[in-house]
């Protein structure tokens, strides 16, 4: 199904629809329950092509792939409730400047994936029990601000080649690991609150800056933050690694207000 022009139609009220492709500029996608539908290969439960979308105030559920998958950029994604999709919630393949806010995400795989996505705004989302909660790979100069990422069972942030990204005033807790980067540089990690995690953060290959966050405890000294570098050998030989640190120098003293 093609939607309707936002700014001529809106679209409402329609249940149970298995999978809509949005192939026209300037679309609005609001009211439906899309369940059970998606291909695993290609095509989401809503899959976006085309620019300046708005999907909102939907119920996305138990597709074979994605529950949205975004292939363009300058599109909102906001209120929806997006459970129990294979792959992820939310994933941005190659888009730029796409809003995704206020959305509820849970028991995906990935709550939110970007790959080759640049200058996204990620904020006020809930992201509950995913196996990851936020995956970026290739993706850069994106914000991610305000959300509650919560019981993820690996990473509640999961980075690799992703640079220049502010990930500011989240809560991120009861995850196995609060945030992970890997070869990802020159990131800001600033006013999170990193609660009950097995392991709050864990770096290779990187350097970051990290500021006044709120580490499970008040802490009036710097915050270690450990992490690796590793040096490739030629088989059979084992790579080398080194054990390096960051350092939060001022962490906060007690927990940050998370406006969600």
């Amino acid at each position: 199904m093609i939607g309707e022009k936002r700014d001529t139609t809106k679209v409402l009220g329609v249940k149970n629809w298995s999978v809509i492709l949005v192939s026209a500029d300037n679309v609005k996608i609001s009211g439906f329950s899309i369940l059970n539908g998606g291909d695993i290969v290609l095509v989401a439960g809503i899959d976006i092509r085309s620019n300046y979308t708005l999907i909102e105030d939907n119920y996305i559920s138990a597709n074979q792939s994605s529950g949205i998958c975004i292939w363009s950029s300058s599109n909102t994604i906001k209120n929806n409730i997006i459970e129990s999709n294979l792959l992820c919630g939310i994933l941005i393949l190659y888009g730029d400047s796409n809003t995704l806010e206020g959305n509820v995400l849970s028991n995906n795989s990935i709550g939110i994936g970007a790959m080759d996505s640049n200058e996204n705004s990620i904020n006020d989302n809930e992201i509950l029990g995913d196996i990851y909660g936020l995956f970026f790979n290739g993706s850069c100069n994106n914000i991610i601000s305000s959300n509650i990422i919560s019981g993820c069972f690996l990473n509640g942030i999961l980075f690799y080649h992703s640079d220049s990204n502010t990930i500011i005033s989240n809560e991120i807790k009861n995850s196995n690991c609060g945030i992970e980067l890997q070869s990802s540089r020159r990131n800001t990690i600033q006013k999170n609150n990193f609660l009950g995690n097995n392991r709050n953060a864990y770096f290779e290959n990187c350097r970051n800056s990290w500021r006044n966050n709120y580490w499970n405890r008040p802490r009036l000294l710097p915050k270690i933050v450990r992490g690796a570098i590793g040096i490739p050998m030629p088989w059979p030989f084992q790579d080398i690694v080194f054990r390096i640190v960051n350092f939060d120098l001022r962490p906060a003293l007690k927990p940050h207000d998370i406006s969600n």
